[in-house]
């Protein structure tokens, strides 16, 4: 590596990282130290597309061992497809883990270049980073910046040679793959102590590989040379793009999804992305013995807005698919497939590949497929750097065990579950509260940041609720969204029956009264438009409640019963 102060050296790269350096400068001059480093990464990127330049944030590079993806990496800035950018804003200098980090980053792209910058001094910090020459200088570093995969286990890392006379221990082969239009994949040799020889190869000739063993993948892989890449694209020009809507932008965008979408897809999904329409098996449901599909639509609605102007895309993907899965819980119902539909007013791949790659993991999560969707480019009906998201789910559940049940009645118990935060309801009022709060505004009062209190993902209550879903004495669900107590609970009563909400019966989360403080909210509108810290509440017999509690792998509370009345909700303080 180099720095200011060091002997420079050429390489083919030079305008390119000088270039950035120009720009990096400017980003720190404007923004000044004392921001967290996401900010100057956005300049930085917003600069560099100014600029013409091709610049993709938060890069996602797999990381492969023998035939298991263990995880990935996240570059913070990929520019033009060659140059590895990495920000801090330490108020100290620079170390050598920051620069084994980019090292690292270099060695999983088969880039030639990176730079390290340090916006959080005085003056900007920066360093060029290029590939170390041996295994064993990049390879303690990997396992500092993998964000892994649940579950995985990584191999150990290589005993440094010479070690007790013994050569060190060879672990599988690793390979890199960059999730891009033009697929680089970069394979490793297991490490022994010998030189990098690390190849790279293209899309067109990986797809080629993988029809041949590991083995034989590996090997061909190895025989071929370090591509150059071109320090321009090429430009997508037509009368199309002019209108501006962007074929290559649409296209890109299913590219950098696909591998998420695809990682939900089970033996069922007999056509999914890429299709006129998504196909799924039905001979599953031959296992019921009346079969009943539930489907659900909704939206996420304003929070939108508030995870576009954090850059907190990924939630949303989370949000939209636990919002639906919760829908047809409440009827009984465990979920097969889901479809998305996200909107916007200009394709920005990497941002709307975010978002569906929430949705794809939410939908793992789930146990159900995504089996296909719509990302709809449409200038003029939104707003610049707006879009928002639908989600469309099918579920299935026995015609016998269809909730609410029909033996309701007054002394019905009603048990509460947590929420996470707002979920999805009731941004319009708190983008309105906060309008001139900055989202990464530290609060006290909520010991965390403005954005975490209010961008937490909506909760699913699939996997608590799933050894209780079918329980004779479990009568009704409610899920608490728009409309919070006063509107969602009613929905699961009979006409001759009221719900009691003992407000003291639960402790209100600290957000809930910042809230109310700050809007000046009246109690009742508060749990008219709120969950208030309750997500999901059930209608139990009275002489099951503790049973059901004990089976529910998190804290319960009971909130209230059923009483006689006329299909309403009253609050009792």
């Amino acid at each position: 590596m180099d720095n200011q102060n060091s002997k420079y050296v050429k390489t083919e790269f030079d305008l390119l990282t000088y270039k950035v350096n120009g720009m990096a400068m400017q980003a720190h001059n404007e923004l000044k130290p004392g921001h967290a480093e996401k900010f100057y990464q956005r300049r930085l990127d917003a600069l560099c597309r100014e600029n013409g330049l091709a610049s993709e944030m938060e890069k996602r590079v797999e990381v492969w061992i023998a035939d298991k993806m263990i995880g990935y990496l996240i570059l913070d800035l990929w520019i033009e497809e060659c140059l590895v950018v990495e920000c801090k804003a330490f108020s100290h200098a620079l170390s050598v883990n920051d620069a084994g980090q980019v090292m690292t980053y270099l060695t999983a792209t088969g880039s030639q270049v990176g730079m390290l910058y340090n916006f959080g001094r005085r003056s900007l910090d920066f360093k060029r980073i290029f590939p170390p020459k041996d295994v064993q200088d990049w390879q303690k570093f990997l396992y500092r910046v993998i964000h892994a995969k649940p579950g995985m286990v990584l191999p150990p890392l290589p005993e440094p040679r010479g070690k007790g006379n013994k050569p060190s221990a060879p672990i599988p082969p690793i390979r890199f793959n960059v999730i891009s239009k033009a697929t680089t994949i970069v394979s490793v040799p297991s490490p022994s102590g010998a030189a990098i020889r690390a190849s790279i190869h293209r899309a067109e000739q990986a797809s080629q590989a993988k029809t041949d063993s590991d083995e034989q993948s590996l090997s061909a892989l190895s025989s071929v040379s370090p591509i150059r890449y071109p320090l321009q694209k090429s430009v997508d020009k037509s009368a199309y793009s002019d209108s501006g809507v962007s074929i290559a932008a649409g296209n890109r965008t299913v590219d950098l999804m696909k591998s998420a979408v695809q990682a939900t897809y089970n033996s069922s999904v007999l056509a999914g992305i890429g299709s006129f329409g998504g196909l799924y098996d039905a001979s599953k449901l031959k296992e019921f013995t009346h079969p009943v599909l539930v489907a659900s639509t909704d939206g996420v609605g304003t929070k939108v807005k508030l995870a576009a102007a954090a850059g907190r895309y990924r939630g949303i993907g989370y949000d939209i698919v636990n919002h639906c899965v919760n829908d047809i819980l409440v009827q009984g119902a465990r979920p097969l497939f889901f479809m998305d539909y996200v909107a916007t007013a200009k394709l920005v791949p990497e941002v709307i590949a975010e978002v569906v790659t929430g949705v794809a993991e939410a939908c793992q999560e789930a146990g159900m497929a995504l089996l296909g969707g719509e990302t709809a480019e449409m200038p003029g009906v939104y707003q610049l750097n707006e879009f928002d998201v639908a989600g469309t789910i099918v579920g299935v559940l026995e015609r016998d065990n269809i909730l609410p049940r029909e033996n309701l009645q007054a002394g019905d118990v009603l048990i509460g579950l947590a929420s996470s935060g707002p979920h999805t309801n009731g941004y319009s009022l708190i983008r309105k509260i906060f309008a001139d709060a900055p989202l990464d505004t530290f609060f006290y009062e909520l010991n965390c940041t403005l954005a975490d209190a209010l961008l937490a993902p909506h909760k699913s209550y699939l996997r608590l609720l799933q050894s209780v879903i079918t329980h004779p004495h479990l009568k009704a669900l409610a899920h608490l969204t728009g409309g919070g107590f006063i509107e969602n609970i009613p929905r699961v009563l009979p006409d001759n029956l009221d719900a009691e909400i003992q407000l003291n019966s639960w402790k209100v989360p600290p957000l809930w009264n910042f809230i109310q403080q700050k809007g000046d909210v009246a109690t009742e509108e508060m749990y008219q438009v709120f969950n208030m810290g309750i997500g999901m509440i059930l209608v139990v017999d009275k002489e099951s409640v503790s049973e059901i509690q004990k089976r529910i792998p998190e804290q319960t509370f009971v909130i209230g019963k059923l009483v006689v009345g006329k299909k309403k909700t009253r609050l009792l303080a």
